[in-house]
Formats: structure tokens, sequence, C-alpha cells
């Protein structure tokens, strides 16, 4: 495994954690910046119709420039949000295969914003994991599909209340200082002095590798691709890694092995890469 291959401050594109931030501040300003234009058009929308009306004839945009914008800012601000959490696992995944990186956001993390949250160290209160589990609500059905009608309930009913959680000002802006809040958090990851983040990479009997990181306001995290000699042999287990470790030069990592969270870069059953949690203690 070569360096070229995990991620790296001198990784680019998608292995970049600026290049995430990048889009969630363009996201960011376009939901703001469409939800301000929607104020202002809903507040003029007596006057707009009444200007456009010809008869029976008004002129087309009115009414789903009415519908539509609000929906698509609080499309961009899910999207915002996990840009930032995405560009926070991007720092989290520091000398692991990108490989591993980008299969886990993709299909591990997705548009899982809680889980994400919790990946970074994002200190969740019961409302904010409401708030994210409302965003992804958002970019996954609300904000993007024709609403589902659930048994029991009629469609007057079910679209008036998806209305009123898009519409919300104060649900908007509740989200914007949520968003605003892991934006800040993942800024501040590996970039405080006062919590200074240190970073280990080895190569595990051959053709392994081990990734390590304490400090920068994450959890102290291992992550390891065991052997093609130890696979067969099913040597995957935290404590087949941890009988390699002897020596000096893992003495730091041995130091903080029962309070790291621990993850394989491993294969799964029908031979596919997968990550799995080995380990993850509770706080405190």
């Amino acid at each position: 495994m070569q360096d070229r291959h995990r991620l790296s401050h001198r990784s680019e594109a998608q292995f970049d954690p600026a290049n995430w931030t990048k889009e969630g501040d363009g996201l960011m300003a376009s939901s703001r910046k469409m939800r301000a234009v929607w104020a202002e058009h809903r507040a003029n929308f007596a006057d707009t119709i009444a200007q456009h009306m010809t008869g029976s004839t008004r002129r087309s945009d009115d009414w789903p420039l009415l519908t539509g914008l609000p929906r698509a800012s609080m499309l961009l601000l899910g999207y915002a949000a996990e840009m930032y959490l995405k560009a926070g696992i991007a720092k989290a995944y520091r000398n692991c295969a990108t490989s591993m990186f980008e299969r886990d956001i993709k299909h591990r993390f997705g548009h899982k914003l809680v889980e994400m949250a919790q990946e970074v160290a994002f200190r969740l209160t019961a409302d904010d994991r409401q708030g994210l589990d409302g965003l992804k609500d958002m970019v996954l059905v609300d904000a993007r599909y024709p609403v589902f009608v659930p048994d029991g309930a009629t469609y007057a009913t079910t679209v008036n209340a998806q209305t009123s959680r898009i519409w919300s000002q104060d649900g908007y802006d509740t989200r914007v200082a949520l968003v605003g809040r892991i934006c800040d958090h993942v800024a501040l990851i590996d970039a405080d002095s006062s919590d200074a983040a240190s970073f280990g990479s080895f190569t595990l009997d051959g053709d392994g590798y081990l990734a390590f990181r304490t400090g920068g306001h994450l959890p102290p995290r291992i992550t390891y691709r065991v052997s093609s000699d130890m696979r067969p042999a099913g040597e995957t287990a935290p404590a087949d890694v941890r009988a390699l470790l002897n020596g000096a030069r893992f003495r730091e990592v041995q130091r903080y092995w029962d309070r790291a969270w621990i993850y394989e870069d491993g294969i799964s059953a029908t031979g596919r890469p997968k990550t799995y949690r080995r380990q993850r203690p509770s706080p405190g």
C-alpha cells in the first residue's frame, strides 16, 4: 500500500477535506439566498398575482416559485450539512486507504447525517438529532418528491404537514444554526493547538496497514487492514493485529489501544470490501 493510496495532507479532490467544506459553503450560501428570495416573493405574492392576472391567465412561474423555493432551500441546506460532515470524515480517515473512504462515504454513510455527526464526535442533543433527521428526510423525500400519503392519512393533511415543515422560518433558522455549529466543529478538527493531533501509519506483515490518530477533537482512532497472509489464517481480530505491535515504534498505539475507536478495512463473507467497526468504547 503506497502513500498515494492513503488520505494525507497532500490529498486532492474528494480526498481533501477543504473541498468538501467549499462545497458545503456554496450550498449553505445558496440555501440562504434562495430562502431570502422566497421570503420576498411570498410577501409580495398577492400583488404579483394581481399584476400578472389577465382574466383567468397568470404568469407561469408565480406559483411554482412560491412552492419550489422553500423546498429547494431545505434541500440545499441538507446537502450542506452532508458536505461539512464528510469533510470531517475525510479528516478522521487520515492515513486510511482512499478506497475505504470512497466506499464508506457512499455506502456506509450516504445521507445518514446523525451517524456522520457521531463519527466526527459532534455532541448531539435530542433536538440536534431531530434536526438532522429532518434534514435527512428533506434530502431523501420531503424536498425532492411528491408527497407520500401514509395509510390512514389523507392527501390534504399530508401535504399541509409537509408544507408546514418546509415553510416554517423558525424550523429553517434552527437548522441553519445547527449546520453552522457542525461546520465550526469540523473546522476545529486538527486545527486547534490546545488539542493537537498526532498521526501514525505502519505497514502490517507485508501488505497490510495500520492508521492511527489521536487528538484533534476526535477520539483516538485505529484502522487496520490485515495482510494477505493473515486473512486466510483467520487472523483478522483486533487482538491478532495488536500482537504484531511490538517495540518502541508502536508504544503510543499500544497506550491508546483500549480506549480507541477501532475499525477494520476488511472483506465481507462474499469477498467484497467492507468496513467493520471493531471497537468503540463509551465516552469517559
